[in-house]
């Protein structure tokens, strides 16, 4: 009765209601891009369509060998007309997406190992800069864009307090995440054949050529150049800046494929863990400049992350494939300082191929 008779006091609550249910309104594809420019977001609702054609695969009584990979942007660009011509009996589904972390990996293990979905390999990834936790620019698009709340409360332990802030204050209010700014809402509603129905283009060919290449595909205006040597130095320095000083390792990112590793084996599917090749000034930094490490130590990142990797592999009994380290790898044409050039997919897919043949013959 007192709240009828203080109906004011219900002003804050209706205010927040109308807010989230406004909020939910600008996820329509629609509405959303009206404002929007990133596409990554399309990779990770294209995943959910890979993992319902990925099951009706499996079923079929004459299919080729499947390979699921596991990574982040620097594995985006395959193409499986390649590897079904060169490497006959074999498919890839990728399930890489921009900014791709292990807790996104162990979140899709889960339902692999739940659903009893058995491709023939599992091929995870070991990006460095995704182990650290104290990075000046953070990567949290998996946070944004790829975890059900559900899995981040069940592994709790695993997320940080920041994190957690992250994934509630974007997840529960999009407009906190893009961001809308009114000049570009103006912009794109006056000019329509120039920019809204353009970007709308963008995103719908982008998810057409995922579904075509299971998971692969070039999304627009990204890793179409071979940098210069110069500014490729100058890209490699503002990299291990952002990402990589000072540097913490992450347990918790080492955690999240340990268990991706586990749920792999109780499916009986053999698996390896690849770190991807980077540019030779950005891995310069990483082997050699200094670097504030956890406490008042003083190293490397090389020096601190490598030999806990060579540990782990060597625990775990899983391969570990070094692009950085093996010399029989030599294509070193770069988009920018962590992502090889289109270019070098062929070469790049050739070593994934033959190390994956030598395990799963």
């Amino acid at each position: 009765m007192d709240l009828i008779k203080h109906r004011f006091l219900l002003i804050p609550f209706l205010v927040i209601v109308l807010a989230f249910a406004l909020d939910k309104l600008i996820l329509l594809e629609n509405v959303h891009t009206y404002f929007s420019k990133s596409l990554s977001d399309i990779n990770y609702i294209q995943k959910n369509d890979l993992y319902k054609d990925l099951k009706e695969y499996l079923k079929l009584d004459k299919r080729d060998k499947v390979l699921v990979y596991f990574g982040n942007s620097r594995a985006l660009l395959f193409d499986n007309e390649y590897i079904q011509k060169k490497y006959p009996g074999w498919i890839m589904f990728n399930f890489s997406v921009p900014g791709g972390k292990s807790d996104y990996t162990l979140q899709w293990m889960e339902k692999f190992e739940s659903d009893g979905v058995k491709p023939n390999f599992f091929l995870f990834d070991h990006s460095v800069e995704l182990y650290n936790s104290a990075a000046t620019l953070k990567v949290d698009e998996t946070l944004t864009n790829g975890l059900d709340v559900s899995f981040v409360l069940r592994h709790m332990n695993l997320f940080t307090t920041d994190e957690v802030s992250t994934l509630v204050a974007k997840r529960m209010f999009r407009s906190y995440q893009y961001r809308p700014k009114l000049e570009t809402i103006i912009a794109r509603a006056k000019n329509k054949k120039s920019f809204l129905y353009p970007y709308r283009e963008l995103r719908d060919n982008l998810f057409s050529r995922l579904e075509k290449g299971k998971g692969s595909a070039i999304t627009p205006g990204t890793h179409e150049a071979i940098l210069s040597d110069e500014l490729l130095k100058k890209s490699a320095l503002g990299d291990f800046h952002s990402y990589l000083v000072p540097f913490q390792f992450s347990n918790n990112t080492l955690a999240f494929i340990d268990q991706s590793i586990d749920r792999a084996n109780r499916l009986g599917v053999k698996s390896a863990v690849i770190w991807v090749r980077l540019s030779v000034p950005y891995l310069d930094h990483i082997r050699h400049k200094e670097v504030g490490l956890e406490g008042d130590k003083k190293g490397t990142v090389y020096g601190d992350w490598m030999p806990r990797m060579t540990d782990f592999h060597q625990i775990k009994n899983i391969p570990f494939w070094n692009m950085n380290d093996d010399l029989n790898y030599t294509c070193d044409a770069f988009s920018d300082a962590g992502h090889m050039s289109p270019s070098c997919y062929p070469a790049y897919t050739d070593y994934i191929m033959k190390k994956l043949i030598s395990v799963v013959p």
